[in-house]
């Protein structure tokens, strides 16, 4: 997005030149916008988007399966087989979601591209003022996709633990946090507390709730585990 918005600054600055003498068109400024989100979806599809939300997808998957195979394999000291649940529908329903997030930064920068122009017109900006005020939106836009990013990661993480943990008959787990200074104080006192996967706490298992790196240590009970022991 920066990258075609930088591409257009000389258009960007011909608008701001001309409506400081003239009256502010607000029609002309909507098509300059206009022609950058378009130049931005040729080159990010809505289609390009959902590859690249579904290949993070099966990394996580992947990650997620090792660790699941990890953890079994080293309570009963024995490689397990376990089979998959069936993860269509969260794949489908993350993807879904994903792309909402995605539109809604493009449609807040964007937004954010107009506002500046618009000030600008009204204000006097110098165009060196209005480049600068471009890249610090642009940093905000930034880390807003990082946090985003960051929380979909554990989100996913956490759905895919739950299904994971019940799929083999693990009905209980253990809260445990990362053990830094970044905890957040209801999840630092639930550590080490045994939870229900059908009774989850009033913000959700671990990884669920915004930006939360805890995670489900399954409780272990032999006699009910759906799994086949390789040896």
């Amino acid at each position: 997005m920066h990258s075609i918005v930088l591409a257009n600054m000389p258009t960007i600055n011909g608008y701001i030149r001309q409506y400081r003498i003239d009256d502010e068109s607000s029609d002309q400024l909507d098509a300059i916008i206009a022609v950058m989100i378009r130049e931005y979806h040729l080159q990010v599809t809505e289609n390009f988007l959902r590859q690249k939300i579904e290949q993070m997808f099966d990394a996580i998957n992947g990650f997620n399966s090792a660790e699941m195979t990890s953890t079994l394999k080293s309570a009963l000291n024995v490689d397990v087989f376990a089979a998959d649940p069936n993860l269509d529908n969260i794949k489908t329903l993350w993807a879904q979601e994903n792309v909402k997030l995605i539109k809604s930064v493009e449609s807040q920068y964007f937004e954010r591209i107009s506002n500046i122009m618009s000030n600008a017109v009204r204000n006097g900006t110098m165009t060196n003022d209005i480049a600068d005020e471009i890249t610090d939106q642009t940093g905000i836009s930034e880390r807003r996709a990082q946090l985003i990013a960051r929380d979909q990661v554990g989100t996913l993480n956490g759905q895919l633990t739950k299904q994971r943990q019940t799929n083999v008959g693990i009905s209980q787990y253990i809260w445990r946090t990362s053990e830094d200074r970044r905890v957040r104080p209801r999840h630092r006192a639930r550590d080490g507390e045994t939870f229900s996967w059908d009774n989850p706490p009033d913000d959700g298992h671990p990884g669920i709730p915004i930006s939360c790196r805890c995670v489900a240590l399954p409780i272990i009970d032999t006699d009910n585990l759906n799994i086949m022991r390789v040896r």
